[in-house]
């Protein structure tokens, strides 16, 4: 139902609170004088087969989805200050659990990114990938606003311009032409403003969480039951600090960086892609020299990988079904490999395919391969959000680098990982030239009185350092419980093979048992 907006009204203290009570919107962030904003709370969602859904995206987001999954659309205004400016309409999706005796409501999951469609996300793990949760609540996801098919941020053909400044140095090093590429791709940026229409502006972590508000009314739910991942987790914690009272059973997995800044969280990130790069290699090292392709020396079968890295910028590689294997190819790869719990223990086999120039075995091949699905990506690695993902962070963020500055910070990103540095060191240069100013507010995310919650993160987690759990737990105060484990992969709730994690999150999520602070799995 697409709601009649009521005009703004200057209503006095007790009348605000009063209909705020009634169409459970009641927060500190409403009060007197504030627009009414009870048209958005009142809505029913009318679901349907997503395959029925007369929106093409919805479509072919959900194509390859597994079951019957069903979709829907969420009527926000643009900002929540002033309705009058416009609306946009939020992309659904939920999965219907079976045991409908014993369901314990919605939970709501956001997949992070940021940028990354949830319903593509949703739909690549299906049902059954999220442990035993599915067989308690309807999973519910969304397209955030800016993304997929929630009118979606534009930059040209694939994010093109968004996209250029990536990539490895000719010289590797140092910092090259990457100034040049920054420059160049700042040029191309005034573009998303063209093609985005008026969904630019309006688009970042602070407006999301109010649109999780207004879709946790619409499901008819008191609380909001939540799991996010990733980026996701700040969406949780910016939820929490606005709406703490509105918070149900909330689990973070794969804790981002509560106050993220693009240089330090960047070089943190490279410094954790190495760090889960060793581990993997040492997985396979600890097997000994008849075991492991690698050898059974990790420092030398670390150098080796690393002048393997190099060798590509001058000789890609010649790679399966015809295709040509270059650096920045090679550390996409790579990087997803450690991304994915299930994938992690392929990833040896693949750094032997770089070391000793050989095609990858079968096995490597199919982890990698479904290590793209489950993160939404295509073949090439790209997975469509890069316009959304630089919509948002820059958005969240009041801080913009030079390329210059850039330039300049290479040789700290070469030292916090010679094989994944050189690319990354241009996300830091996410921001730059980027047509909307941006601001910190999403970064105050305390929490104090929101019911307790549920943060994990593995310490090989190769996408956010496990000291993120850290940060984001004294950022939000004493509501958050942490829990760790000696593993590797990011956001690995729901995996075969992370059992201690999935056992504590399933006790949280169906019984509300929470694990003691900063528990260990081993």
């Amino acid at each position: 139902m697409r709601p009649v907006l009521a005009p703004s009204l200057s209503l006095p203290l007790a009348a605000a609170l009063l209909a705020c009570n009634l169409t459970a919107c009641a927060s500190r962030d409403e009060a007197a004088g504030r627009p009414d904003l009870t048209p958005y709370y009142d809505q029913e969602i009318s679901w349907e087969p997503c395959s029925r859904d007369q929106d093409k995206t919805i479509r072919n987001e959900t194509r390859h989805a597994p079951g019957a999954p069903e979709c829907a659309r969420l009527t926000v205004p643009y900002t929540y200050a002033d309705p009058a400016k416009g609306e946009l309409r939020l992309a659904l999706m939920r999965y219907r659990t079976k045991d409908r005796d014993h369901r314990l409501g919605s939970l709501v999951l956001s997949f992070g990114g940021p940028g990354e469609s949830g319903l593509v996300r949703l739909g690549a793990r299906g049902p059954d990938g999220f442990s035993k949760a599915g067989g308690r609540y309807d999973l519910v996801t969304f397209d955030p606003r800016g993304t997929g098919a929630s009118s979606p941020v534009r930059c040209g053909p694939r994010g093109a311009a968004v996209q250029a400044a990536r990539g490895t140095d000719e010289d590797p090093e140092d910092g090259g032409g990457l100034a040049d590429r920054i420059a160049d791709r700042a040029k191309g940026l005034e573009e998303c403003s063209r093609r985005s229409g008026p969904v630019l502006p309006h688009v970042g972590t602070v407006n999301t969480a109010r649109d999780l508000d207004v879709l946790r009314a619409a499901l008819g739910e008191n609380k909001l039951h939540y799991l996010g991942y990733s980026h996701g987790t700040r969406l949780g914690a910016a939820y929490a600090h606005r709406f703490p009272q509105k918070v149900g059973r909330m689990v973070m997995d794969g804790v981002d960086d509560p106050s993220p800044d693009a240089k330090r969280t960047t070089l943190a990130r490279a410094a954790a892609y190495h760090k889960a790069l060793r581990h993997a290699v040492e997985i396979c090292t600890r097997r000994g020299d008849e075991d492991c392709i690698l050898g059974s020396d990790t420092d030398r079968a670390m150098d080796n990988v690393i002048a393997a890295f190099d060798r590509l910028d001058e000789q890609p590689l010649p790679w399966v079904h015809g295709r040509t294997l270059d650096r920045e190819t090679a550390v996409t790869r790579t990087m997803g490999l450690l991304r994915s719990r299930g994938g992690l223990p392929e990833a040896p086999n693949l750094l032997a395919s770089i070391v000793f120039r050989l095609p990858p075995g079968e096995s490597a091949h199919m982890a990698e391969e479904e290590a793209a699905r489950a993160e939404g990506r295509t073949e090439d690695g790209r997975d469509g959000s890069g316009a959304a993902r630089a919509a948002v962070s820059c958005a969240d963020s009041a801080g913009r680098y030079t390329a210059g500055q850039v330039a300049n910070a290479y040789d700290d990103f070469a030292d916090a990982s010679p094989v994944f540095g050189p690319t990354l060191a241009s996300d830091m240069a996410l921001c730059t030239g980027w047509p909307q100013a941006g601001d910190d507010g999403s970064h105050d995310v305390a929490a104090p009185r929101a019911p307790k919650l549920l943060l994990h993160t593995s310490e090989f987690d190769p996408a956010t350092p496990v000291q993120w759990v850290r940060r984001m737990a004294r950022a939000l105060g004493r509501s958050a419980v942490t829990m760790t484990d000696t593993g590797g992969g990011h956001s690995v709730y729901g995996s075969p093979d992370a059992e201690c994690v999935n056992d504590r999150i399933d006790s949280f999520l169906l019984d509300g048992t929470l694990p003691a602070d900063r528990t260990r799995c081993t």
